[in-house]
Formats: structure tokens, sequence, C-alpha cells
């Protein structure tokens, strides 16, 4: 490497060598005195190189920590990260370990680039068939992992800046909506559940939620102490947050407060809401279930398992899909439903379920937005109702028949 041309006579600058293979490389010492190298095929692109190094070293990079792994820096923003709530921390470790710490995670912050992150985030989409708001929500949670490397002097730029432009032009239109039960869909799934059989268990949890609009951490969290049923009112005053241990560690329960100000409520009790509590008592009573769960103090939960402990509302997910692929089957078999094909079911479209049948049945929306728990109408109105081919016709018939009495 003495050899101070390249193979077309161009001069070699000081920390630039030719190597044996005929490939060029650049030697400098970082900020920390530690010695680096950075290679290239032609003398051009090694150069091109060293512009960037000089401008990094210029802004202060720290070439000292672009070894380090993106997982190092998780690690650092779970010690730092303040200021946000915990249901909302809960769910950015939850989608970090899950799909971002196995296989990108590992990946050294010197090759962490846009075009990288675009690739992977692609790849949740179209490998792993997650919908682009579920990506929406990892691309957040990998960006402030990253702008933590940006504010170390470790990254120029953040590389998630603007990575989500194009894949939205390409997926952004197949977001699904979540979506409530139509009346007849909501009987269908109302009947399966009544029927003696395995799934009958499931009957008062699943009535609860689809009664009352309750968040689903809030019906699993319900003790006895919460039901007044002198004055048909249930006492919404915390919730159940699921947290991950880590990959294969498992999970923990904690109790929280309600999501938000407004979510620390009381719900009226409809009699079916009644009747499915009584009958869950007198379940646990025949089978002699006992609450063994204590979580942060709170016990005596209603919602049980077989051991007296408290449900999981993954596992409930898991239910309701059996649930769903049941009903489908009865309905392909030939059953009289007027329902071509049920949807699959999950813990939030029966709130949302609540909140459409309260609106296709005229009830004052400051009511229901308190029944939910939201700050304002405005997020119900947006985010929970759903208007119906029935309650469509049925309001335009009102405008019709205005028109006919008018003219």
């Amino acid at each position: 490497m003495s050899n101070r041309y390249t193979p077309n006579r161009i001069k070699l600058r000081k920390g630039e060598y030719l190597r044996e293979n005929n490939t060029f490389e650049y030697r400098w010492t970082d900020k920390r005195g530690k010695r680096r190298s950075v290679y290239a095929k032609t003398i051009q692109k090694l150069r091109q190189k060293e512009e960037n190094i000089l401008k990094d070293t210029l802004e202060g990079i720290d070439y000292s920590k672009l070894d380090l792994t993106v997982n190092s820096y998780y690690e650092l923003w779970k010690k730092i990260k303040t200021g946000i709530r915990t249901t909302t921390y809960a769910t950015y470790v939850r989608f970090y370990e899950r799909y971002i710490e196995p296989d990108f995670g590992k990946t050294r912050l010197k090759n962490v680039t846009y075009s990288s992150v675009v690739l992977f985030l692609k790849s949740l989409i179209v490998d792993k068939g997650l919908s682009f708001s579920s990506v929406r929500n990892i691309e957040l949670i990998l960006s402030m992992v990253l702008e933590i490397a940006v504010k170390d002097d470790v990254l120029r730029n953040n590389p998630c800046r603007g990575s989500l432009r194009d894949l939205k032009r390409e997926f952004g239109n197949d977001a699904k909506d979540v979506r409530a039960l139509t009346l007849k869909e909501q009987k269908i799934f109302e009947d399966f559940l009544a029927k003696p059989g395995r799934y009958h268990q499931y009957c008062p949890v699943f009535t609860v939620m689809l009664w009352t609009g309750m968040r689903v951490g809030e019906v699993l969290g319900l003790r006895w102490d919460d039901i007044d049923f002198e004055n048909n009112e249930i006492s919404v005053n915390h919730t159940v947050i699921f947290y991950s241990n880590g990959k294969g560690r498992g999970s923990t329960n904690k109790i929280n407060p309600p999501k938000t100000r407004g979510s620390n409520r009381t719900v009226p009790m409809l009699p079916k809401v009644k009747e499915a509590l009584l009958q869950e008592k007198e379940r646990q009573d025949l089978l002699g279930i006992k609450c063994n769960s204590t979580i942060d103090g709170y016990t005596n939960f209603i919602f049980l398992n077989e051991k007296g402990m408290i449900l999981d509302y993954k596992k409930l997910n898991h239910r309701l899909d059996w649930i769903s692929k049941e009903i489908n089957q009865e309905i392909h078999a030939g059953t009289d439903s007027n329902v071509e094909d049920f949807p699959h079911v999950h813990n939030h479209m029966l709130r949302h379920t609540f909140a459409t049948r309260m609106r296709e049945a005229g009830a004052d929306m400051k009511a229901t937005s308190e029944m939910l728990g939201h700050e304002g109408i405005l997020l119900t109105l947006k985010t929970y109702t759903d208007a119906s081919r029935e309650f469509k016709n049925r309001e335009i018939a009102i405008l019709k028949d205005y028109y006919e009495k008018a003219l």
C-alpha cells in the first residue's frame, strides 16, 4: 500500500491508500482518538465518503457509538422516556419488542439508513401482513428511539423522517377502519353465545362489553365492589393494562387510572347487563371459582377463568376469532340468517357497536360520549359511530316525509 497513485495516475491524498486487491481505503482518527477506516471500490466513491466523514466531524458526529445497535438505544429510550401515559408506553414497548427488536433492532447504527428503514417497514406490510396503521405505530416508536441517537450526535438525521410517505401512497388506502356489527350481525352473535356450548361461558363478559361500551381493560378490571345492583350503576375508576416482560418472559398486569379524566365515570346498567353479571356470579358459585388474582392491591375481580385468575384480553380476542369462524361455518352450512358472511369480531369492535347503536337509537351524543369515557363528543362522532344502511335509509325517509308535507 506504499503506492501513492491510483492505477489511473491520480495522486492519493493524506489518509488514502490503494489496497492489494485494487480497492481503496481511507483512515482517520475520530474525536475520541480511535483509528477508523472506510473502504470503496473506486477513488471517486472513497472521496465521497471522505466528504461525509468531514461533514460529520464538523457537525460533531460521535463515531465511537456508531457500532451500537438500535436495540442499545431502545434500552436507553426506556430509561429516559417520560411524559407519556403508562398505557401508551406499554403499547410502544409491545410494538417494539414484537416487531423491531428481533430483527431490525440488531442493526448497527452505522448501517441504519433511510432506505433500510423503508424496506423494513414495507416488509412488515408485505411479508407479515400488518396493516398500514400498525406500521405507522411501529415507525413512531422506531423514530423516537433513533431521535435519541440524533441528539447524541451519533446520527446526523433521523432515518425515519419521511419513510412512510411512499408507503402511504402504496398501502395507505388499504387500511380498514374498525366497523360496528350491524343489527342482524349483533343478533346472530348474541344468539350464538346464548346457546349451550364451550363459548357460552363468555356470554357475560361479551354482553357487558357490548351493552356498556366499556374498554376491554375497564371490563376486565371490574370488581364486584364496582357494581351497584341497587341503583343499577357501574363505577369505572381503573383499568387493567397488559405489559410485556420481553420475548419469552411472559406478561404482567398492572392497575392504572382510567385512560383520560373523562374515563373516570359511572355507567348505567341495563337489565341485560345486570342479568349477565348475575349469570356470571351463579356460574362461579356453581363451579366453586374464587378470585385468586391480586393486582396492585386490587382483587375480587368479576371475570375469571377456571383457576380464579383474571381473564387476559389477548385470549378474549382469540376466543372472538374462533367464535367468528364457527358462526361463519354455520352460515355457510345453510343457516337462515340473511347474512352472507360474518365479520371477524374483536374486543374493540364491541365498543364500536355500542356507540353505533346509541347513535342509531337517537341517543343524546353528550350522554353517549360520557358513557364511552371521551373528553368530548367530537371524538365520539369521528371515531366510534358508523351509519348502517338501515339507519341511513330511515334518516333519508324523514327528509322525504318533510318534503311531501311541505310541498
